[in-house]
């Protein structure tokens, strides 16, 4: 069904940080496939929560595979999604140096600084300023707001008399002087930022000097119609696990560094020595630009109890039976944005591992009794510790499988985020300080399905 023309307003969403083939390709996906076909993470958590507030959205992409403008609906969503072409200039920059997102480039330390300035070619202001003015849009978002993508929009909103907002997915500090620079003007330029991760919005106050009603914190909402849990004996039989197993599940984008595994790995192979005479399982789900690095890694050295299902999976339904025959969540990741991972765990009945990257303390700021166990990052003996105390700690293992998914209702479903998302987005002030937790709404209006959701 076709988003509600009559919206409050329509918000420009620009995910990525250089054209779409730089995030598709690794996982596996088109772009077609993208705009027609995918749902969940924090790009869609953001539309299907902002839906519920009756606000529209249209996500941009840029794209070097097209000639002119593509712009496609997904058929259940309404969502359209258009894909911008890249300019001539960009395209002749990734030739040399290249653009530090595409992971197929090779990064040098002589090209480095250089490929992280070619990405400003990746977003062209004036295609750019008609794509937006073609769908309505009133509102600009981007994704990371340390980005060249961030200054190039607020160019853009410059341009076009549009606010610019962003938010905070993991995008670390720029690394060199021109570009600290540029994002010094551009940050006090935007209308607003949002930013779930307590340490990311003090260090961003003190970086920037901003004023703290200029940073909402709010976290990426999670659809708990969409992520609930599902009989345990029916998940295990379907993929073939006996109930004297105890399982550990990990599902996102295959990134060694970023995501912990390596550090996961070696947890895992000290976890499995200490407990050899226990049938230990981890379950592993995704792909990325890694897939073939972690391959070699498992090849050197086998990994006890491994099973990786090697690519994206889309499925809910499918993702929903990998969660539901766990018994425990794991999170290794060194860097994070705002999580959205452990809060599907969560909504499944799951309870949490984690290691402590940013918006995870965030998540659960009273450790096991929010439903996690959170520990320092690369820390690999600790992580081992942890999980082992969960894994073989039955009455601790109930009592934060009880907590999960209330915790997720509390501060990050979608009607509890819908409002505050928009209400910041519209300038209203009201969502300048946080709601303290449990007195958000955790109840369901009585809409349809919301866009950005399958029904």
């Amino acid at each position: 069904m076709e988003q509600d023309k009559t919206s409050r307003f329509r918000i420009g969403l620009f995910p990525w940080g250089g054209v779409a083939e730089d995030f598709l390709r690794p996982i596996g996906v088109n772009r077609r496939a993208f705009a027609e076909e995918m749902s969940g993470g924090w790009l869609f958590g953001y539309i299907a929560a902002l839906a519920r507030e009756g606000v529209a959205t249209s996500i941009f992409g840029f794209s070097e595979a097209i000639s002119g403008i593509e712009r496609w609906v997904n058929p259940t969503t309404g969502v359209p999604t258009v894909y911008i072409p890249a300019g001539r200039l960009y395209r002749w920059l990734r030739r040399w140096p290249g653009d530090s997102d595409d992971v197929t480039h090779p990064r040098t330390r002589r090209a480095a600084p250089l490929q992280d300035l070619v990405r400003y070619a990746a977003t062209p202001p004036r295609a750019t300023s008609a794509a937006l003015r073609a769908e309505g849009c009133t509102v600009i978002l981007a994704q990371e707001y340390e980005n060249p993508r961030f200054d190039m929009l607020v160019a853009v909103g410059r341009r076009t008399g549009l606010p610019v907002f962003a938010s905070f997915q993991g995008a670390p500090p720029p690394a060199i002087a021109i570009e600290r620079s540029i994002r010094r003007r551009t940050i006090k330029a935007a209308s607003g930022l949002i930013v779930a991760s307590a340490p990311e919005a003090a260090r961003v106050r003190a970086a920037y000097r901003l004023a703290p009603e200029r940073i909402a914190k709010i976290p990426n909402p999670l659809d708990l119609d969409l992520w609930r849990p599902e009989p345990r004996q029916a998940c295990r039989s379907a993929l073939g696990v006996p109930n004297s197993a105890r399982v550990v599940v990990c599902h996102g984008r295959i990134d060694i560094h970023r995501k912990g595994l390596d550090v996961l790995i070696m947890a895992w192979r000290d976890l499995t020595r200490a407990h050899s005479d226990q049938d230990l399982r981890l379950h592993l789900v995704g792909s990325g630009q890694d897939d073939g690095r972690l391959a070699k890694l498992i090849a050197a050295s086998p990994v006890p109890g491994l099973r990786w299902v090697r690519r994206y999976v889309n499925d809910r339904a499918e993702m929903r039976r990998e969660l539901g025959a766990a018994d425990v969540y794991v999170l290794a990741s060194r860097h994070e944005g705002f999580p959205v991972a452990p809060l599907e765990a969560l909504a499944c009945g799951l309870p949490v591992v984690a290691a402590a990257a940013p918006g995870v303390s965030d998540i659960f700021p009273e450790d096991a009794e929010d439903g996690g166990v959170v520990v320092p990052t690369g820390d690999a003996a600790a992580l081992q510790r942890a999980l082992e105390r969960v894994l073989f700690t039955d009455g601790l293992r109930a009592r934060m499988a009880a907590r999960a998914r209330a915790r997720v209702a509390e501060f990050a479903s979608l009607d509890a985020v819908g409002t505050r998302l928009a209400d910041f987005l519209s300038g209203h002030p009201s969502t300048r300080e946080p709601p303290s937790l449990g007195a958000c709404e955790t109840g369901r209006r009585p809409h349809e399905a919301p866009l950005g959701s399958p029904r």
